[in-house]
């Protein structure tokens, strides 16, 4: 499902992964026909919310716009019906606060992006410090890396341990390498302003672990904080993100240091 301010990083995460089920069609959904516009890339709707009666498993990515994204009735109520007839449920990062504004989370805690953590109070729920948090058929969990672990997850309760293997070793064959438990730095790398690990090569592995943190394959490293190709969430970005007025100014201040 996709709206405003959708992160395409964390779509293509579930997309690639979730693509290669057998059989498995993945489809776009949005509240209008056309496309959603977030950074990475412009989402182009396959279906809108009226023409999908259910489904087996829906992906709730982050994105910028989770905020109002979580305020739109047409986009709550599809996924409170969604709820009620699909197998799987699972939300990214800040797609975590438009599951808790349809109310499927049930007021339980949730992995989320930590600048969400605000937000998900405001529907009833509490920021989880876990990377991934599995309850019943819901699947949340913080951000892009993790996002790829929470898909292997689904794949794992949808087809079995041979799928995870058959689709990871099908990624790996075209160049596109998965993610191993990261350690401090990545996680803080994925935490600190939006930044995320780069690619540097891929090793085999195990499967992943459905009930905790996933493992897939590669190596990766953080991306210094002075280096050049660094992306870094814009403030007003993580201004909107942040409900503290304190957090708030000592932001803007970082900021202005930096460019003096």
């Amino acid at each position: 499902m996709v709206y405003d301010g959708v992160l395409d990083d964390e779509c293509e995460a579930f997309r690639s992964v979730l693509g290669l089920l057998t059989d498995a069609e993945v489809a776009v959904v949005g509240s209008h026909a056309g496309s959603f516009a977030g950074p990475g890339a412009i989402q182009a709707v396959d279906l809108t919310f009226d023409q999908v009666d259910t489904a087996d498993v829906v992906v709730v990515p982050g994105g910028l716009g989770c905020e109002r994204a979580a305020d739109d009735p047409e986009l709550r109520a599809f996924l409170h019906r969604m709820g009620d007839r699909a197998r799987y449920v699972a939300a990214s990062s800040t797609g975590t606060v438009v599951l808790a504004s349809a109310g499927l989370l049930h007021g339980a805690p949730a992995a989320t992006h930590w600048l969400a953590t605000g937000l998900l109070r405001r529907y009833g729920s509490e920021a989880d410090d876990r990377r991934m948090v599995i309850a019943g058929n819901v699947i949340t969990c913080e951000g892009r890396i993790s996002a790829v672990e929470a898909a292997f997850a689904l794949v794992e309760r949808i087809e079995g341990s041979a799928a995870v293997e058959r689709i990871r070793t099908t990624l790996l064959a075209r160049g596109r390498p998965l993610l191993h438990e990261p350690n401090l730095w990545e996680r803080l790398a994925e935490r600190l302003l939006g930044r995320s690990p780069i690619p540097t090569g891929n090793r085999s592995g195990g499967a992943p672990a459905v009930d905790g943190a996933a493992r897939p394959d590669a190596s990766w490293r953080p991306i210094r904080e002075d280096s050049d190709d660094a992306p870094v969430t814009p403030l007003s970005v993580m201004i909107e993100l942040v409900d503290n007025d304190e957090l708030v100014r000592r932001m803007k201040r970082r900021a202005g240091n930096r460019r003096r």
